[in-house]
């Protein structure tokens, strides 16, 4: 073989194992971030294990760590999609609260206020707005002319408006029967998937950051479940929902083996399938994933509606626990829940992240919390502690991306 074809070779060879090299990067520091997160547990368990064996390390914790923490997991599911994505959303625990309230209404009954004019204006302007602003925003990305651009959206927006107004005059003053329970909870989930798909389709037709438009949704649906409910709980919630909490199959209520079927069919679809694939390279890169023909902005909405609907599921598994659907629960709930996902080893600069470690970030707030409770902290104290946990964990990831 001549000296040239040595050369060639040699290079190919380099080039191939350089390849590799890149490839196992991140399936390396996804797996440390995962045995980080992991020893943080274990320590907890240990810290707290010491100072109290007797009463920490017991069965009953275990189980009720795993009882009053499967909504965290369930809304965590959604927000690692989103995260992954370097995006973020803050609306997650207002979605909650507005999907509880839509399934607890729908079981219940409700009574849809009366026909009134103000009302209806301003149901008809915000969906002219949203119609008219994510019409004109997804033309103008695709090359449309602006002036056509604006011709279709100001077209998009006075259908909404009409359609909605129409649709607002049809309904007002009807009472709605209790409904099957299977319908109130897809009424729920439902509802969530819809606040999600609104994210999304502001986040990308927009380009606006999902900071600004989730803390937007997070103020805004609030303001719309406490307007719903007259600030008042829904109570009288069918036994086969609240069955859902306190029911026990192999010592653990329904709820807990939801989660761990959601669980089960997230972390596959995360790390093995083309939409798991996409959602990593729009979160490395999102300029480099355009131009290798990944459908950004459809992917991107689909991981916001993704959170939506895991939200959604959240507050209806929060009714059967709380007994009601109350509007003003939750809030701060966010922070937890980006907490978990970050202490998971979730990179916040998005591209990088696990289903399990974000599970495992769940387990160590929750095991901390019950710790803590038994030592007698305040829980004010407790969002100090996780409070601070965020910004260490977000500081060890951009540590490690700069190591890297």
């Amino acid at each position: 073989m001549s000296q040239p074809e040595l050369q060639l070779e040699y290079r190919g060879g380099a080039e191939a194992q350089d390849a590799g090299t890149a490839r196992l990067k991140p399936l390396m520091r996804s797996i440390g971030s995962v045995a980080g997160a992991l020893i943080g547990l274990i320590l907890v368990l240990a810290i707290f294990g010491a100072w109290s064996p007797r009463l920490f390390l017991r069965a009953d914790t275990f189980v009720n760590v795993l009882k009053y923490n499967y909504a965290y997991a369930v809304a965590a599911v959604g927000a690692t999609f989103v995260i992954i994505t370097a995006g973020i959303d803050l609306s997650v625990a207002s979605v909650m609260a507005l999907a509880g309230v839509a399934c607890a209404m729908a079981v219940t009954g409700v009574t849809i206020p009366e026909f009134d004019g103000g009302q209806m204006i301003v149901i008809a302007l915000g969906v002219a707005l949203t119609c008219g602003l994510c019409t004109a925003g997804f033309l103008l990305q695709r090359g449309t002319s602006r002036t056509r651009s604006v011709a279709v959206g100001s077209a998009a927006a006075i259908a909404g408006a009409v359609v909605s107004g129409l649709l607002w005059w049809l309904i007002a003053g009807r009472k709605v029967a209790p409904m099957p329970v299977w319908a109130g909870v897809s009424i729920g989930i439902a509802t969530g998937g819809l606040v999600g798909l609104f994210n999304g389709l502001l986040i990308t037709s927009l380009s606006l950051p999902p900071f600004i438009v989730t803390l937007g949704t997070l103020g805004g649906v609030r303001g719309l479940v406490l307007y719903m409910t007259g600030s008042m709980p829904v109570d009288g919630l069918p036994d086969a929902l609240l069955r859902m909490h306190s029911a026990s199959w192999l010592g653990l209520p329904p709820n807990v083996w939801i989660t761990v079927v959601l669980i089960l069919i997230a972390a596959p679809v995360l790390h093995f399938s083309v939409m798991g694939r996409y959602v990593y390279a729009i979160g490395s890169n999102e300029r480099t994933a355009r131009l290798c023909g990944v459908s950004v902005e459809r992917w991107k909405t689909i991981c916001y509606v993704v959170a939506g609907l895991t939200a959604g599921l959240a507050g209806v598994m929060m009714d059967s626990r709380l007994h009601s659907a109350i509007p003003s629960e939750y809030q701060g709930w966010e922070l937890t829940i980006i907490a978990a996902v970050v202490i998971g080893g979730t990179s916040l600069f998005g591209g990088e992240g696990t289903m399990i470690g974000s599970i495992i970030g769940v387990l160590m707030i929750g095991f901390l919390r019950s710790g803590c409770n038994l030592a007698g902290v305040e829980a004010n104290l407790q969002q100090v502690f996780i409070g601070a946990i965020i910004v260490l964990a977000a500081a060890v990831d951009r540590f490690r991306h700069l190591s890297g």
